[in-house]
């Protein structure tokens, strides 16, 4: 192709994109005028409804009279209700404005409160620095992790010094939760 097609093809682009771009514009700025609304002879007359056969004596029930002084009766006549315009932009604008529902968290399991607790109790330690912390994992339940070394559960970590600690955080958790 040479270079004067290509100049053609793309104005061409550029001129559709901008006849685009001026029918939604021109939708924003006038909405579209509503039809007329027909008076229920003329409905009647578009859908050729054929006219009601009368009843017998038996089959007419007698109509209720209303109230003479209805509550009803002083509010003003309501305005048919108006069908939205359905336009490009107005289908946009409304999938664009969709309510977006962020999910619940999930309840935190046991492990990481009592967890939260003993970091709580570990900050105010001189057993800080040693990375203890209580995670619950798919496979082996809770398990304490004392550095790199995981214990599984509180009785096989070896020092009695973490071990109370842990136990402190796990009393203080039932304390919490007997509130």
């Amino acid at each position: 192709m040479n270079a004067t097609a290509i100049l053609i093809v793309v104005g061409l682009i550029g001129i559709a994109i901008g006849i685009a771009l001026g029918v939604a514009i021109a939708s924003l700025r006038a909405p579209r005028e509503e039809k007329r609304s027909l008076d229920s002879t003329q409905i009647e007359a578009r859908i050729k409804v054929p006219p009601p056969k009368a009843a017998s004596q038996a089959e007419v029930a007698p109509k209720p009279v209303p109230p003479a002084s209805s509550p009803l009766a002083d509010l003003p006549a309501a305005p048919p209700p108006q069908r939205p315009t359905l336009t490009a932009v107005n289908v946009l604008a409304r999938a664009l404005q969709s309510e977006v529902r962020t999910p619940e968290p999930p309840p935190r399991s046991i492990a990481v409160q009592i967890d939260e607790i003993l970091q709580e109790m570990l900050e105010k330690s001189p057993l800080a620095s040693r990375g203890i912390r209580l995670l619950e994992l798919p496979n082996k339940g809770m398990v304490v992790m004392v550095g790199l070394n995981q214990y599984e559960g509180v009785e096989a970590v070896p020092e009695e010094e973490i071990r109370q600690v842990i136990r402190a955080a796990v009393a203080e958790w039932e304390q919490r939760v007997a509130e």
